[in-house]
């Protein structure tokens, strides 16, 4: 007999990829050997994430036209964009906390502490290396008032865009457009940095498949112990 309509089967045991059901209700993910967990993590991520984001960004999908009004539409209207690219932002970073990742302060234009940022790098620099760079001509300032012209953009990305969405509802500084022009960003002539999403999600997704690679062989270890901790079972 297939599966059940909705679930998926890994090493011969049904799974729903919810850890409550999978996991706490029915105990199923202790069962699983290291490689199946791996696998779980997979496929539960390309369900809870990838899709919903592929058919988010998609400009050509009914979830893009039922999310994001036309300018001729009346009120109220919907503009998605700026909170799917928050949660795009947000696995960056949950996936770089499955790798190691290390604090030294390398490119950036003033110092930072968290954790969390140098997990959102960690990812960027092993799988996003296009983005790991610098922009030049920006007017990015520090809490200081320093203005900065050339900024490094993981940077960028973690304190005007993730967090100035997650705290404010707002990209600080810069913007989220698409282009028609195969542009990953542009910075306009008041030095606003503007992030075409469609690429920086294609290159996540490219990044994502690396990833999982990765975390097969030499991220094994780090990988499985963040597991551990993520989903105890």
């Amino acid at each position: 007999m297939g599966q059940a309509m909705g679930k998926k089967t890994i090493e011969g045991i049904e799974l729903t990829l919810f850890y409550d059901y999978d996991q706490l209700r029915d105990g199923k993910l202790s069962s699983l050997t290291d490689d199946g967990k791996i696998e779980w993590f997979r496929l539960r991520m390309e369900m809870v994430f990838l899709e919903p984001l592929r058919r988010v960004l998609n400009r050509k999908s009914l979830a893009y036209r039922e999310l994001n009004s036309s300018q001729k539409s009346l009120w109220p209207r919907a503009a998605f964009m700026t909170a799917a690219f928050s949660i795009l932002l947000n696995g960056v970073e949950a996936l770089g906390s499955f790798i190691p990742y290390d604090r030294k302060i390398t490119k950036e234009h003033y110092k930072k502490k968290g954790s969390n940022y140098f997990a959102f790098r960690a990812f960027i620099k092993e799988y996003m290396k296009k983005w790991d760079t610098e922009v030049r001509g920006t007017s990015y300032k520090d809490r200081n008032g320093n203005v900065y012209k050339n900024v490094y953009l993981p940077l960028v990305l973690w304190d005007h865009f993730r967090n100035g969405i997650a705290h404010a509802f707002v990209v600080k500084g810069g913007g989220i457009e698409y282009m028609k022009k195969p542009l990953k960003w542009k910075v306009e002539s008041n030095g606003q940095l503007e992030i075409e999403p469609v690429r920086f999600f294609k290159s996540f997704l490219i990044g994502v498949n690396k990833f999982f690679v990765d975390i097969k062989s030499k991220h094994r270890t780090s990988f499985l112990t963040r597991f551990k901790l993520a989903y105890p079972c």
